[in-house]
């Protein structure tokens, strides 16, 4: 008859397995309870990061420089018009941080970023303290009358 690891006609391979397998499950029952009170606790101790989002509208009234969108031939001959969303992050300095479009005319997008990118802005502040804040903004372009012929 075998003991507790080794099975009546297991060979030694099989033992040997049996056995490694047998100690890791024993093992992790032992510190999984541990493991996860450590991670609870741990979790509970440090703040969590989150993200602040505030209303286009919000960052308009906190804008303190805008560019204008600077004019490309093609998209003056082509007389494109349009709105390009840009979603962005305001650091606690109100600089703009990674401008990404979310949506609008395809030939405009390009120069709407260019533009946004040197937007700066107030620092919003919450309890009194400068955060960075996710936000989006719209540029209507209408390359008819904002980008005036040579």
């Amino acid at each position: 008859m075998g003991n507790i690891f080794t099975p009546s006609g297991a060979s030694g391979v099989e033992s040997d397995a049996m056995k490694t397998f047998a100690c890791l499950v024993l093992f992790s029952a032992i510190l999984a309870p541990g493991v996860v009170a450590q991670t609870k606790a741990a979790s509970a101790a440090a703040p969590q990061p989150y993200q602040i989002q505030i209303s286009a509208g919000v960052a308009e009234k906190l804008l303190i420089q805008k560019v204008n969108v600077a004019c490309p031939h093609v998209e003056m001959a082509a007389r494109v018009i349009g709105t390009v969303v840009v979603a962005l992050e305001i650091d606690k300095d109100g600089d703009v941080l990674h401008p990404s479009v979310v949506s609008g005319a395809p030939m405009l997008r390009k120069a709407v970023l260019d533009a946004v990118r040197k937007y700066k802005y107030k620092p919003y502040l919450l309890n009194g303290k400068a955060v960075e804040v996710e936000t989006t903004v719209s540029v209507t372009v209408n390359t008819l009358v904002d980008c005036p012929a040579d």
